[in-house]
């Protein structure tokens, strides 16, 4: 028997919300934790950041030089600043860094350190999930010839554990975090791997991620959700 997949627009004029992000930073929890954080994700705070990443792609797409930026990020004094960048993107920096977070604060029964490890490690799997789909359906050649450059998943990677660190902490560590996450999209333009709107679109897509992973409370209550009605399935808006 098919599945028919039916969309529709159903208002209920109610309050209720997303499910709230559990406590228990276990393993067992973790499945059930991350179909709540993509249930989480169609939100109204998510549609701004990302039309508005959107927006800045296109423009970005309009205008973007990439033998022009390798060129003027080149220089004996920037050059190592952005290959630094290069290095904090790479999934075998990003993965130790939560994974090690995780296992050591529930190590250590130091809940914080493993909360923190917690969210990284969801939040880098729904990013590199949601980048490696965006990667085989753009197929985009990469400025120096090579494939699936659109979006950036180094840049996601770095953007996602900066929407973690601001949601949880705010200040000057998540402006840290976000500077982190410059550098890394330099350091992609710098090393010719991708175009202006590749990290654009990857700092878009790290940046919603990690900030919905950490998120406090019951969640927007005027997200948009996807629930079982008859054959199929309804979008419904809930205000």
């Amino acid at each position: 028997m098919s599945l028919i997949i039916r969309w529709s627009i159903v208002f209920y004029f109610f309050q209720s919300s997303i499910p709230a992000l559990a406590q228990d930073a276990s393993l067992g929890s973790f499945p059930g934790d991350l179909l709540d954080d993509v249930s989480a994700l169609p939100s109204s705070e998510n549609a701004w950041w990302l039309l508005g990443g959107i927006a800045a792609t296109l423009l970005v797409h309009e205008i973007e030089d990439p033998e022009g930026a390798m060129r003027g990020l080149d220089g004996d004094l920037i050059d190592p600043i952005v290959d630094f960048g290069n290095i904090w993107g790479d999934i075998r920096v990003q993965a130790p860094l939560a994974l090690g977070s995780w296992a050591v604060g529930s190590w250590r029964d130091d809940s914080e350190m493993a909360g923190l490890g917690y969210d990284l490690s969801r939040s880098l799997l729904l990013t590199y999930g949601t980048v490696s789909l965006t990667k085989l359906a753009v197929q985009r050649t990469r400025p120096n010839g090579e494939d699936y450059s659109f979006p950036s998943g180094h840049t996601a990677s770095a953007f996602s554990t900066a929407g973690v660190l601001s949601r949880r902490y705010g200040g000057w560590v998540g402006g840290i975090g976000i500077g982190l996450g410059v550098l890394t999209g330099l350091g992609r333009l710098e090393d010719n791997k991708h175009f202006a709107s590749d990290v654009v679109a990857g700092a878009t897509i790290g940046w919603i991620i990690g900030r919905t992973v950490a998120r406090e409370g019951s969640g927007d209550q005027s997200a948009w959700q996807l629930v079982p009605s008859g054959n199929g399935l309804v979008l419904v808006a809930q205000f």
